[in-house]
């Protein structure tokens, strides 16, 4: 199986609750992919009720801008994805279709740099057309941060 990493800067979200921030999305429709890693760092300061959690999608939404990994994304260093997975960042204008209930959550600090980094030692698998998407908990503007996701198919 071959290992990809994609990244990128956000947009800050509008404050309303359950926004997504970025989510990391499987276009095909016969290959799953697994999520085995992902990371989230403030770019700037956010407010005392940050929190996000970690959610499947069964919608992709309408996003402003997205990564799509390539070879130089592979860990191999010449592999290219066969599923097309690609990560979407910026501000959603529709938002991804939430499934329930939510994978897991985290509040943040409200200093800029402060994150996380969540792994997943036996990976989270993405079926086809589906995604996982992080989104803020509360009705608060999430500031830009870098988002990364880890993943193999």
């Amino acid at each position: 199986m071959a290992v990809f990493s994609v990244r990128g800067f956000t947009a800050a979200t509008a404050a309303t609750a359950d926004h997504a921030i970025a989510q990391l999305w499987n276009p095909d429709t016969l290959k799953r992919i697994k999520m085995l890693e992902l990371g989230l760092f403030k770019a700037g300061a956010g407010t005392a009720n940050d929190s996000v959690y970690l959610v499947r999608t069964t919608a992709e939404g309408t996003v402003g801008s997205t990564v799509t990994p390539d070879a130089d994304n592979s860990w191999d260093g010449d592999d290219t994805t066969a599923s097309a997975a690609r990560l979407g960042l910026a501000a959603f204008s529709v938002q991804p279709t939430k499934a329930t209930p939510n994978l897991w959550g985290w509040v943040a600090s409200v200093v800029a740099g402060s994150g996380v980094i969540w792994p997943t030692p036996r990976g989270i698998w993405i079926p086809p057309g589906t995604g996982l998407a992080i989104a803020q908990r509360a009705a608060t503007i999430w500031p830009i941060s870098e988002v990364y996701f880890v993943f193999e198919e």
